[in-house]
């Protein structure tokens, strides 16, 4: 339990926990949480974890945090539009995040990759 959380939940949830710990201070603007995910910046943390697991998840992670630098969406949502379609990389860096973060976490566990390949 103790991997988990220092390898897969840490990464994720550590900048969260600064954002809400520097709300109180004085900032010249008061950005949403939503603003830290909502290009994509989850892909450089299933980057992070895909290393550890297969090299196609590191890709699509790297290329969806590129992209979604590359093409910011505003915030808040333009009215009119749906709402999965304005926020598409980002829900498909958490898709590919929680993905990853699986994948790592059982090869880390040896439930698959070259040992169960060789049983």
């Amino acid at each position: 339990m103790g991997w988990i959380i220092i390898s897969l939940l840490l990464p994720i949830f550590t900048p969260f926990l600064f954002y809400w710990a520097l709300k109180g201070f004085a900032f010249p603007s008061a950005p949403k949480v939503i603003q830290m995910i909502k290009d994509g910046q989850l892909g450089w943390v299933g980057a992070g974890y895909a290393i550890g697991a297969a090299i196609a998840f590191l890709c699509a992670s790297s290329a969806i945090a590129a992209v979604g630098t590359m093409l910011p969406v505003t915030y808040p949502k333009p009215a009119g539009i749906v709402w999965m379609k304005h926020f598409e990389i980002m829900i498909k860096s958490v898709g590919l995040t929680a993905a990853s973060a699986l994948l790592y976490g059982l090869v880390h566990y040896g439930t698959v990759g070259v040992q169960t390949l060789q049983a």
